[in-house]
């Protein structure tokens, strides 16, 4: 996967080489150079061998609901919880696709405030202990022979998220067109944050939030979503993601979410393992900012 387009010498750019020793890197057969495997990747710089990172991608990815820095230490047999916190880190920048399709078609959009040790991601636009985050979800069509019940007709397929600042039109406007494709449907509440929104390419269809005591949600897919994302950080995580790395953990649900049909948990691996290798390094001490 490192080099699944060819091999290519960074120093002359000759694509022969002969394979180093435990595969950890490429000689050139023109210059001598070597080519390290993990050089200009997320695993740059790690003191840990392929072998830890590869076994920590599989434990990772194939755990339906991720898994915890301190059970990849024990699994692993890693001396700091440091390590094995960096390493999982390391792996969700990885996991962020820069060639990533957009949401399309019918979408749902709201924020919530997602975060702190209360359970249960806080509608609305104030909150304490608790971080903004813009959340969007693809619908998909139901078959169902029941009568048409419009938005309840329709699935969640694809969500993104992303901690914002606030829900001002300046935000809201950046995490739309980033996220979501010109010419999709909005379905959304009449914020003054998404004002004009459909001059630069969307149609919204606004519905009025439901109040307490209500039966029926008016915006039930994202809704569905937000709550899921709290309910996973509490549970995998316990609620311990400070603001700092929220953004972090959110790529990794939406990785483990958008991934949810797959038939083979091998799949989510493969990707993972992609990601590494076509991700660029990440300084240590911008993932470790704020661990005490």
């Amino acid at each position: 996967m490192r080099w699944a387009n060819g091999f290519a010498c960074p120093k002359c750019n000759h694509n022969k080489h002969w394979v180093g020793e435990g595969y950890a890197y490429g000689i050139c057969k023109n210059c001598s150079r070597k080519s390290y495997v993990f050089a200009g990747t997320v695993l740059q710089d790690s003191k840990l061998t392929a072998q830890v990172w590869l076994v920590a991608m599989w434990l990772f990815a194939t755990q339906k609901d991720g898994i915890s820095a301190k059970s990849v230490q024990e699994n692993l047999g890693l001396n700091s919880y440091k390590s094995a916190w960096l390493l999982l880190h390391k792996l969700r920048v990885a996991m962020i696709r820069s060639d990533r399709e957009r949401l399309s078609g019918m979408v749902e959009i709201d924020e919530a405030y997602i975060g702190g040790s209360m359970e249960g991601g806080k509608r609305g636009r104030g909150s304490e202990n608790k971080q903004l985050v813009a959340i969007a979800v693809q619908l998909e069509k139901i078959k169902t022979d029941k009568p048409h019940n419009a938005l309840r007709d329709y699935r969640l397929a694809k969500i993104r998220a992303k901690c914002i600042e606030s829900a001002s039109k300046t935000e809201l406007r950046s995490f739309i067109t980033d996220n979501i494709s010109e010419g999709s449907t909005l379905y959304r509440d009449d914020w003054s944050g998404y004002g004009g929104i459909d001059e630069v390419g969307y149609t919204s269809v606004i519905v009025k939030t439901s109040k307490a005591g209500e039966e029926q949600d008016k915006l039930p897919h994202v809704h569905l979503a937000i709550s899921l994302i709290d309910r996973w950080i509490l549970g995998t995580y316990q609620g311990r993601v400070d603001d700092f790395h929220l953004q972090a953990y959110l790529e990794e649900f939406t990785f483990r979410f958008n991934r949810k049909t797959s038939h083979s948990r091998g799949w989510l691996f493969y990707r993972l393992v992609q990601g590494a290798m076509s991700t660029i390094p990440h300084k240590y001490e911008d993932i470790i900012a704020s661990v005490k």
